[in-house]
């Protein structure tokens, strides 16, 4: 299979905290952006050249991609939050929520649009203890429409993602 990976890198998403002191993250704007994040990534299956076709029928039944994120420790610091505090860990849950419904959603739109993938089994993947985290409406769309995209979400290790991006925290 592929290794297809994108992290969003939290700093870019600062902005003035108006009304107060400080910065904090334009939450809209990452929404969106996971959202385009997503269908980026898919689109990447349809135009890459395999070097052996079982390398493309892998990846194509599965659509394996991961978005994630990267310099979340400069980001909620940034906006006050020292690391690892409770506050911090509220910060890291909410956009990590965040992220997660929106890259679900927009699997479910694509896959109501192009098709699941074609592995996919919605009473199987459904009854995943993962599923059962997952908020009623996301849920309902699996079952109904399916997922583009066999895995989503991950926190690649960052290292040198984190250089590359401004030598943000990985």
């Amino acid at each position: 299979g592929a290794c297809l990976l994108l992290s969003q890198n939290l700093p870019k998403y600062l902005v003035p905290n108006y009304g107060s002191k400080g910065y904090q993250i334009d939450k809209e704007r990452f929404v969106r952006d996971t959202a385009l994040a997503v269908r980026a990534c898919d689109n990447v299956f349809e135009k890459t050249v395999y070097p052996l076709e079982r390398q493309k029928k892998e990846s194509l039944d599965k659509r394996r991609m991961v978005v994630g994120v990267t310099g979340v420790a400069n980001a909620f610091e940034i906006c006050g939050n020292r690391y690892a505090s409770a506050g911090y860990l509220q910060m890291q849950d909410e956009f990590l929520t965040l992220q997660r419904d929106a890259a679900y959603r927009t699997s479910i739109d694509m896959a109501r649009v192009k098709g699941s993938f074609p592995l996919f089994d919605a009473d199987k993947w459904l009854s995943g203890p993962y599923a059962q985290t997952l908020p009623d409406d996301i849920r309902w769309g699996i079952k109904k429409y399916g997922l583009r995209n066999g895995l989503l979400l991950s926190i690649a290790p960052t290292g040198t993602i984190s250089w590359a991006a401004d030598n943000v925290s990985s």
